[in-house]
């Protein structure tokens, strides 16, 4: 392929205006974006699963810490770098291969100083040694991760989802059989850790297949005045994302070092639960970022219609979610860890509203990047890290599990709120349309815990399938949200358009 046919490519790719719907778009990327997540994280929840019955809540712990510990000094390898290029070649096409070869390089370095700093940090804070050779072994991971991040964006960017779901789901699905050899093979925590390190270097490798193939060469490129043109733009998104990562992660990191690793093992199976509810913004979110980049050139009123849309939905999907998984914590924990697990259900009741507000947030904190507020954003995303530290300082020592989660229910609902009062103030957003759709959602839900509470003490898959049955038919009979009828619920996401 030479550097023509890259260029024809890129212009034969979707963009906004070509007569395809934005509501096609979305579902498409959504689909897409939907299979790989799906998929991608029931492997490594399986892997969870797998490390917590085999090896139990002690190794489990470690791994657990050792991901949030490489994950809260890992935001090094991005600094908001992938959310800035996706935002800037969205709108122009023709910055894709400066772009790419030169975040290739320059992501490279910054992967090589976040493995550098966690390994200092982690000797320093005096771990035991095979916390510390666990945490070689993910950081060493999450380096080959940052190499391929530095060219997976190129599939947001573009709206090209399907790669990005393909690449995802060969990821995830490596992840789970090799960590699955390693456990039945006696490797241990630690034969899971070498297979994290192999799967990197494989997707490294698929990455660059892919986007050399259907995009446009991949070559390395050092422009110095580029990188300080966007490293200097990307400063709110780096703070952004620095901020999340630490107040995402410091609950584990600290968990870990007042009450140990049995305490993060138990904590850690009701956190990965809800990681696994929180795959849906993880779906729905990103595919709507490049439109929402598009549509911020429109005027206010259509781009506040598209926001409001959003959070509907999300608003949607999270309440009865929590409300479910709140009524059905006991046998969920059950079917999946065992009985040695209980002590988890009392976190997952908790952490399971903190996954709510982030629903909302999380499309509220996209709506302001889009419309360049990314400050304001980083601000949030600060005080939502300070507040953080602070309860799990004030709350771990005494209630431990049960503390840190209050801590993350809090902060999400901090974040939130500060959310909607940014957007609201900065970006003129009236919440007033967001209110009778909100009111169906919750007389919905409200219809469907009536069933969930009166049928608990049967088959969970019956509960489940009776709750998702009850809430939907609440939304049909109610007249469905925006107007709209079940038959149309991609109208829920915005309308066509010539």
């Amino acid at each position: 392929m030479n550097k023509h046919t890259s260029h024809r490519q890129i212009s034969d790719l979707p963009v906004e205006g070509t007569g395809r719907s934005r509501a096609g778009i979305i579902l498409k990327n959504s689909g897409a974006l939907g299979a790989s997540t799906i998929l991608g994280k029931f492997f490594y929840f399986l892997l969870f699963i797998l490390i917590g019955r085999h090896l139990g809540p002690g190794d489990l712990g470690k791994f657990t810490f050792a991901l949030s510990f490489v994950a809260m000094f890992g935001v090094i390898n991005d600094l908001g770098l992938n959310l800035l290029a996706v935002r800037d070649v969205a709108k122009e096409k023709q910055l894709a291969e400066k772009y790419l070869g030169n975040l290739i390089t320059l992501k490279l370095m910054l992967g090589v100083l976040a493995f550098a700093f966690t390994m200092l940090l982690i000797n320093l804070m005096g771990y035991p040694r095979d916390n510390v050779k666990l945490i070689l072994l993910i950081a060493s991971a999450a380096l080959f991760n940052t190499l391929s991040g530095g060219m997976r964006w190129v599939f947001h960017a573009f709206q090209k989802f399907e790669y990005e779901s393909m690449i995802g789901i060969v990821q995830n699905l490596l992840c789970f059989a090799l960590g699955f050899s390693a456990v039945f093979l006696g490797l241990g925590i630690y034969g899971v850790g070498y297979s994290q390190i192999l799967v990197g270097v494989l997707i490294v490798f698929l990455s660059w297949f892919v986007i050399k193939k259907r995009f446009m060469l991949v070559s390395a490129r050092i422009d110095w005045s580029f990188w300080k043109e966007i490293l200097k733009q990307s400063v709110p998104f780096a703070l952004m994302l620095v901020f999340t990562g630490l107040y995402v992660n410091v609950d584990t990191v600290l968990l870990s070092k007042i009450k140990g690793d049995q305490a993060v093992g138990i904590y850690g199976a009701a956190n990965r639960l809800v990681q696994a509810g929180k795959m849906v913004p993880s779906v729905i979110v990103p595919a709507l970022f490049p439109m929402m980049a598009g549509i911020s050139k429109a005027g206010r009123l259509e781009f506040n219609r598209f926001l409001e849309k959003s959070a509907v939905l999300m608003f949607g999907l999270a309440l009865p979610f929590s409300v479910g998984t709140t009524i059905l914590a006991g046998p969920i924990i059950g079917l999946f860890y065992g009985a040695e697990f209980a002590a988890s259900i009392p976190c997952l009741q908790i952490l399971i509203w903190g996954m709510f507000f982030m629903y909302i947030s999380i499309v509220l904190g996209y709506g302001l990047i889009s419309k360049g507020k990314q400050k304001a954003n980083t601000l949030i995303t600060g005080l939502g890290l300070g507040l953080s530290l602070i309860l799990n300082f004030l709350l771990i020592p005494r209630w431990g599990n049960l503390g840190s989660s209050v801590a993350v229910l809090s902060t999400e609902f901090f974040v939130m709120s500060a959310g909607m009062f940014f957007v609201r103030r900065l970006m003129g957003f009236d919440f007033k349309g967001f209110l009778v759709p909100a009111l169906k959602v919750a007389v919905a839900t409200l219809v469907m815990a009536l069933v969930l509470y009166l049928s608990r003490s049967l088959s969970l898959y019956f509960c489940v399938v009776a709750g998702v049955a009850t809430y939907f038919g609440s939304i049909f009979a109610l007249g469905g949200l925006y107007d709209y009828n079940l038959y149309k619920v991609r109208d829920l996401i915005l309308t066509r358009t010539a």
